[in-house]
């Protein structure tokens, strides 16, 4: 009977987990926010079990930890394993987009304007969740014009490591001008093949978040320091 009750709650407990992460991934559970079993189940009008069962599938993925005194929390990184993950995106971006350039057609860059036009709609109209799905989306697309499974799923999942500092660029309308260029700056090099622009881009592009978002570690840590005696 188990095994048939966990047959049936299959199907339900994939919906969870999809819905879980997409609302960890767009900033609408924020790191550290804890994660009330009951009341997630009420919110999504499932089972208690099958939040559960999510819950572990995304502690798994590294989008969820377990502490003894306060349960499931949403992850949050410190800067050296920001720094990390960094690195290894940068490496892998740079490889996509060489990749990309070989594979492109005019139909992969009238999508990617038709994304970056979404994008900045949807940031004029301060809709930060379509704002994030847009560029994940814009992203995605560079991505799979690889051709290459392997890549693209090591950059999917590392992309979802950097969750908790997709949103913070969006909070800075002058890091959120230089996104938009260099967005357009990958359309064009991507269309006319500029190899030298395809490598550099990575880095200055998502380093933008990284070092907003370790500015604001840094300042919590400032305000959570005990006062001088």
């Amino acid at each position: 009977m188990r095994g048939i009750k966990a047959y049936k709650e299959k199907p339900v407990a994939e919906k969870v987990l999809q819905a879980l992460e997409s609302m960890i991934l767009t900033g609408e559970l924020q790191p550290r926010e804890r994660l009330v079993v009951n009341t997630l189940a009420d919110r999504l009008r499932v089972s208690a079990y099958a939040i559960r069962t999510a819950l572990q599938a995304l502690q798994g993925k590294g989008l969820v930890k377990m502490e003894s005194n306060r349960g499931a929390l949403v992850s949050d990184l410190g800067a050296d394993e920001i720094q990390e993950i960094f690195e290894v995106r940068v490496g892998l971006e740079r490889i996509a987009n060489r990749m990309a350039a070989k594979n492109v057609t005019p139909v992969d860059i009238s999508r990617l304007e038709e994304i970056e036009a979404w994008l900045e709609a949807a940031y004029a109209r301060s809709e930060l969740s379509e704002v994030v799905a847009a560029n994940h989306r814009f992203h995605n697309c560079i991505a799979e014009m690889s051709r290459n499974q392997t890549l693209i799923k090591m950059i999917l999942e590392l992309k979802k490591r950097c969750h908790i500092f997709n949103t913070t660029a969006w909070s800075s309308p002058d890091v959120v001008a230089l996104l938009f260029e260099e967005h357009r700056q990958y359309i064009r090099a991507l269309s006319d093949k500029e190899m030298e622009l395809l490598d550099e881009l990575p880095e200055r592009h998502f380093g933008h978040s990284k070092s907003l978002f370790l500015q604001h570690l840094e300042a919590k840590r400032v305000n959570l320091a005990p006062p001088a005696l």
